[in-house]
């Protein structure tokens, strides 16, 4: 997310096929099944919903009719759909040597960094987002690859560290 100067994670994914998955995402947060932030969040450093979405309402309420909620929501926050969307700057790398497991845990990894090494730079970046990574069978914990890459940016992106342990 971005106010245009500062730029903050919102999410991290990684997908063999890059339209495809853009096009699930637009239709995911035209539809409110993603949550909404406000347009202007990042300019009033503002990290909490206005609406979590329909999958979030699904997993929290499993007994409610999440359907009926959302379109009232949708209706309510119709407005706040696009200016929210030209807030989203969409960066990528690609990967297209990886297999993917590999882009699966490349992804983890980002998603860890940030949290890990950049908490208050996380905060636009939903907890509750899931990621893979490799893990090891005994521990549970991330299994490293004993590889550090650095990321690099044209933009200037608050948490994304300048070295990545894969």
């Amino acid at each position: 997310m971005t106010d245009g100067t500062s730029r903050y994670v919102h999410y991290v994914g990684q997908t063999p096929d890059f339209l495809s998955r853009h096009k699930v995402h637009l239709i995911s947060i035209l539809s409110l099944y993603y949550g909404l932030f406000r347009a202007d969040a990042v300019a009033a450093n503002d990290p909490a919903w206005i609406f979590g979405g329909l999958w979030r309402l699904r997993k929290t309420n499993p007994g409610d009719d999440p359907l009926t909620s959302t379109v009232a929501k949708w209706k309510e926050f119709q407005q706040e759909i696009v200016p929210y969307l030209e807030s989203i700057e969409v960066f990528f790398a690609p990967t297209t040597a990886l297999s993917n497991n590999e882009r699966c845990h490349v992804e983890g990894c980002i998603a860890h960094s940030l949290r890990s090494k950049h908490p208050n730079e996380a905060r636009f970046y939903p907890p509750d987002n899931q990621t893979g990574r490799s893990l090891d069978n005994a521990t549970g914990k991330t299994k490293f690859w004993g590889i550090t890459v650095p990321v690099t940016s044209d933009h200037a992106i608050m948490g994304l560290h300048p070295y990545l342990e894969l």
